[in-house]
């Protein structure tokens, strides 16, 4: 392929990538191509980062990138779906979980807070650099998703994020959540779906960006 249309495939998938809730009132067959699964989380490595994480985080997972991917294939995701249900969440998670043929837990690694703080992370710089590469990550994974036909959908949690969610799937609970992936079947039937409601609203490229002379 030429270089004109390298250039152009990559702006159709970048165009081409949407927002799209899929809904389902009970499981969908139980098919997860775990071979793209992982390409996808793949793709989320060659995010730009400018600071490595904090050597606390390197115990589970050695890398030095600030953020981590944890995979649920469907039979997980329905199996996750039923504990929330057996707590009572009557959520769209829920239903997502049902849809959803993976699930990618998306998280970022901020640094040890050096003072006293009830909040999650101190609001320092390099904490923001934190959370710029690891949604860097995530976006590299959404286009990838695209790239491979899948319907994605970044949710920042709701019940994911909670403390009891990362008991169950083992995620430490020093690390925090930034981007929930669920990724989507092209073709199921039976199902609900909501596409996300601001993708017409962002506004031409001069109500956003300029030139600066």
């Amino acid at each position: 392929m030429q270089s004109a249309d390298k250039v152009a495939a990559l702006d159709e998938i970048i165009r081409q990538r949407r927002t799209l809730k899929v809904l389902a009132n009970e499981p969908l067959p139980e098919t997860t191509p775990r071979e793209l699964v992982n390409e996808i989380i793949a793709a989320g490595a060659w995010a730009p980062f400018h600071k490595p994480s904090s050597t606390e985080h390197r115990s589970q997972m050695s890398s030095f990138v600030p953020w981590r991917a944890y995979a649920l294939d469907a039979g997980a995701c329905h199996r996750l779906r039923q504990k929330l249900i057996n707590v009572g969440d009557d959520t769209k998670i829920v239903q997502m979980l049902a849809a959803a043929t993976a699930l990618i837990q998306v998280t970022w690694l901020p640094n040890p807070p050096k003072g006293a703080t009830d909040a999650p992370f101190e609001a320092t710089l390099e904490n923001m650099e934190h959370i710029a590469a690891a949604s860097a990550a995530i976006q590299n994974m959404l286009l990838a998703a695209t790239a491979r036909s899948f319907e994605s959908y970044w949710s920042s949690g709701g019940a994911l994020r909670e403390t009891q969610v990362f008991d169950w799937l083992a995620i430490p609970q020093k690390e925090i959540l930034l981007g929930a992936i669920f990724l989507f079947p092209t073709d199921a039937d039976g199902v609900e779906t909501a596409t996300g409601k601001l993708r017409e609203k962002r506004g031409p490229i001069e109500s956003w960006a300029k030139w600066l002379t």
